[in-house]
């Protein structure tokens, strides 16, 4: 397995999508407070193994446990292919709310 990417005190600056996720928790920056942790996922369709990295993040005083570290990074990145996109603008709304 490939070497993690993260380390405890990382911070984890939320995109428009990680920001999305995390609602109503208001937090816009989170710290990796453990990991990583090598996690093992059968998939219950297929059988296959896989094999990823977890962390604990804290965001505001919302500890978020067992984050994938695919995840963390897709929560801070807009331009992820995964992402949807224009959450921005429907943020910005609620947040004017």
């Amino acid at each position: 397995m490939p070497h993690s990417l993260l380390n405890v005190g990382d911070l984890v600056i939320l995109s428009a999508f990680g920001r999305a996720v995390v609602r109503p928790n208001k937090s816009k920056v989170g710290i990796i407070t453990a990991g990583p942790c090598e996690k093992e996922y059968i998939c219950a369709k297929t059988g296959m193994y896989t094999k990823y990295y977890s962390y604990d993040v804290i965001l505001g005083s919302e500890l978020l446990r067992d984050v994938p570290e695919d995840f963390i990074l897709r929560m801070g990145d807009d331009e992820h292919e995964e992402n949807p996109k224009g959450l921005e603008e429907i943020l910005d709304r609620i947040d004017e709310e």
